[in-house]
């Protein structure tokens, strides 16, 4: 029998109207909308709001996302505003009362958390192809971002664990007993390899690194660029921000590198510029290096197997968390076919 999918990712919730949203801003935020636009998302409700004076984003968590978890995201982004305004992350914009998170009642009655945050401009890095010089700056950024990240998390009292989620790339444990749910056979044999390889030769190496409060989801959709001269506009998305070794949080992003250049060039060329763009800020220690491939291709295996979970699981999401399962498939059968020793730095 298939293993229950991790039910706070794939529980379902009534999503709440435009109409009711936009009540719920102009009560609690004093809003006047102008113009309500539901973004597509797995698993939360969130719009883009436009008002006389500002395009805003306000996000309505799942009924069972955890409000420790929630402050913990808003805290980072507190701190990142004030202490690394040259780092391009959203900033939060305060209800009537000064609160940053407000519990608000959804329409089957079922407590919400409303949040508000300004709007960042750009296009997703994922809308286009782009030069291994632009995923050389990204990675650059990232490692920017991460050591302040892990900073706030580390000086915070008590410190900042974000979130206990399946999408972390360590917690095997949570994904890897959902693999036979996955219906592509090319896919599922290819992720099973993969697991079964990290199980005894990777995980228990990358465990024994210091866990650090990371993003944990710098993808083409939550990173906006301007396009022509080519800068880096925006990182969204704390959702999944959780507790992992440097190493992990790298190979997220690393994973995602081939599809933001297209199919040309060598299978990890792009992987490798994006973290030779890392390590011009945070040089990696030889354990790192000898960890990151095969993190890298653990990463698309738990994206298979999860985003197949959720699709599964919630018809209306599932357009959304099915759209890159063939380029995952991809990924891994091309990637897996020569696994490197190391990536981004001379051998």
């Amino acid at each position: 029998m298939p293993a229950p999918s991790p039910p706070h990712l794939t529980a379902p919730f009534t999503a709440l109207s435009a109409a009711h949203a936009q009540q719920l801003l102009e009560q609690v935020y004093g809003l006047e909308v102008r113009a309500l636009h539901r973004l597509p998302t797995e698993r939360d409700d969130t719009f883009r709001v436009r008002t006389d004076d500002a395009t805003l984003v306000a996000k309505l968590a799942h009924p069972l996302d955890d409000p420790r978890v929630l402050h913990d995201q808003l805290a980072v982004l507190e701190r990142l505003a004030r202490e690394h305004p040259d780092l391009p992350v959203q900033r939060i914009v305060p209800a009537r009362d000064g609160a940053l998170l407000t519990p608000v009642e959804a329409a089957d009655d079922r407590p919400r958390l409303l949040r508000v945050l300004t709007y960042l401009e750009g296009e997703p890095l994922g809308a286009a192809p782009r030069s291994l010089a632009a995923l050389g700056e990204l990675g650059a950024l990232h490692a920017r971002l991460a050591t302040a990240i892990a900073t706030i998390g580390d000086a915070a009292e008590p410190p900042l664990q974000g979130a206990p989620t399946p999408w972390n790339l360590l917690s095997a444990d949570q994904y890897a007993p959902l693999l036979d749910q996955v219906a592509d056979d090319d896919l599922r044999r290819a992720a099973r390899r993969v697991i079964d390889r990290a199980r005894d030769a990777v995980l228990p190496r990358a465990l024994a690194l210091p866990a650090l409060l990371a993003h944990n989801d710098l993808h083409g959709d939550n990173v906006l660029v301007r396009a022509e001269p080519f800068a880096i506009t925006g990182v969204l998305d704390f959702g999944d921000m959780t507790r992992t070794p440097r190493v992990a949080d790298l190979a997220v992003a690393a994973s995602y590198a081939r599809g933001r250049v297209g199919e040309a060039g060598a299978p990890w060329a792009a992987a490798a510029a994006y973290v030779a763009g890392f390590e011009r800020e945070q040089p990696l220690t030889d354990e790192e290096h000898a960890l990151l491939p095969e993190l890298v291709l653990l990463r698309l295996a738990q994206r298979g197997i999860l985003n197949t979970a959720i699709a599964a699981a919630n018809p209306a999401a599932a357009p959304y968390a099915s759209r890159n399962l063939r380029a995952i498939e991809r990924d891994l059968r091309e990637l897996g076919a020569s696994i490197p020793s190391r990536i981004g730095a001379p051998e």
